[in-house]
């Protein structure tokens, strides 16, 4: 099991990365003059006891999130 660091780390990284899809999305309908789509809706996890050591995104860390991303959406798309 991950440790809370680490589970804060990929929340963060996952939360960056929907972000920047939302980012990306407004960008492209944009300039295509298409009205923007909803932002997607993140799901905020309460944690009863978040680790008071700031987390650092790495390129690591990001990779792993979105590697955690499709996995889930490939898992949901079987099931």
């Amino acid at each position: 099991m991950m440790d809370l660091q680490q589970q804060d780390a990929r929340r963060a990284a996952a939360r960056a990365f929907i972000e920047s899809l939302d980012k990306l999305q407004e960008t492209l309908c944009f300039e295509a003059g298409q009205p923007a789509l909803p932002a997607s809706k993140v799901v905020e996890v309460v944690i009863d006891k978040p680790s008071e050591v700031p987390v650092a995104l790495t390129l690591d860390t990001l990779e792993q999130a979105v590697a955690d991303v499709e996995q889930f959406m490939q898992a949901k798309e079987q099931g």
